[in-house]
């Protein structure tokens, strides 16, 4: 019977994605890319996904799906009462659906700019690697400042952890300031503590539970 693959990596937006598949009850095939060793450069990965970029999910249908948010959203409904997000239609998932978006659209590409900005400029010089840096990190602290602000605790919606909440809390664990927001260290210690979203993390960092 097909079965879902899952190409990842740790230190890679495939954290998230790994939560969601056990969320779903999910267990795919995983397939380790090593990036220390480029493997996400070589021709057989770069013919599923040609940015180069992890996560890449393969559906039981033969279909390559890339982006974080794409996948997070396939996996929901595909495991549908598993609450990953909440029902379709409400005001919650309204609220999420928008967060998850800007995390996505915002947040995570601010994170790529901080830690390697030297991608993101023509200019190889150090002010202008650092100028790129700089203002990566402004936005990443706007951003996720935001997102704390707006948190109702200990999760976004309150009582109920979504996988937005774990995907803010993986942003926000690259950012040290991010870290130190008590929103971010509520929320953080809130998912360790869920049933399925505190092993099923610890399992994608090679932490005992």
């Amino acid at each position: 019977m097909p079965q879902w693959r899952h190409y990842w990596c740790p230190g890679t937006g495939s954290l998230v994605v790994d939560v969601a598949f056990a969320w779903a009850g999910i267990t795919p095939e995983k397939i380790l890319v090593d990036t220390d060793k480029s493997e996400h450069r070589a021709p057989d990965f770069l013919a599923l996904n040609p940015v180069g970029q992890i996560p890449v999910a393969i559906l039981p249908s033969g279909t390559v799906l890339t982006e974080t948010a794409a996948i997070l959203l396939t996996l929901d409904e595909a495991s549908a009462g598993a609450g990953l997000l909440p029902a379709a239609g409400s005001t919650a998932r309204a609220i999420s659906l928008r967060w998850l978006m800007v995390l996505a659209a915002n947040a995570y590409p601010a994170t790529l700019r901080c830690y390697y900005p030297e991608r993101f400029t023509t200019d190889g010089s150090q002010a202008a690697v650092a100028a790129v840096a700089e203002a990566a990190q402004r936005d990443s602290d706007r951003i996720l400042g935001l997102l704390a602000g707006e948190m109702a605790g200990p999760f976004l919606l309150g009582d109920t952890a979504s996988i937005v909440d774990v995907y803010a809390a993986m942003i926000a664990g690259w950012h040290p300031a991010a870290r130190s927001l008590p929103a971010f260290k509520t929320l953080y210690r809130a998912l360790m503590a869920h049933a399925v979203i505190g092993p099923a993390w610890r399992r994608h960092e090679d932490r005992p539970d």
